[in-house]
């Protein structure tokens, strides 16, 4: 009986050491990011940290109140990170002069699928334009 008592230490080890998969649920459940938002030329433009061989997979925009279900979408928009920014032309999507927005978008890259499974990164961005220029704007949580 006591051999047992000696070994209940390495036996509760695995419990209080955690999940063995914990490293991978993290890389694969990551927090969405933001971007800076800018207007140039007409266009309203994110800017893309480490962008590599990122591209549109998906995108969402909205002003600020319209419910979640009601939001424009559009599955594999045909549009291209370049040098680091993602740019929205008014053929895809005709931002009012002034008013607030949450753009929702997921990159993917094919490069990065040949290699790992954690092979998109999700964008949150809230902004506001007036008088043609773009500012960031503080929203809860429940807004994306």
């Amino acid at each position: 009986m006591k051999n047992y008592y000696a070994f209940l230490p390495l036996l509760c080890l695995p419990l209080l050491s955690g999940c063995p998969m914990g490293d991978r649920v993290d890389q694969r459940y990551k927090p969405a990011e933001t971007a800076a938002v800018m207007v140039k030329n007409a266009q309203v433009c994110f800017t893309i940290k480490d962008a590599e061989a990122y591209q549109p997979a998906f995108i969402s925009i909205a002003p600020r109140t319209t419910p979640y279900k009601e939001r424009w979408y559009q599955q594999a928009p045909r549009l291209a990170v370049k040098e680091g920014e993602m740019c929205i032309p008014p053929s895809l999507y005709k931002f009012p002069d002034s008013g607030q927005f949450i753009a929702t978008f997921v990159l993917s890259s094919k490069a990065k699928a040949q290699t790992t499974a954690f092979n998109t990164r999700r964008f949150n961005v809230a902004f506001a334009i007036d008088a043609g220029h773009a500012k960031p704007i503080a929203v809860n949580d429940s807004e994306f």
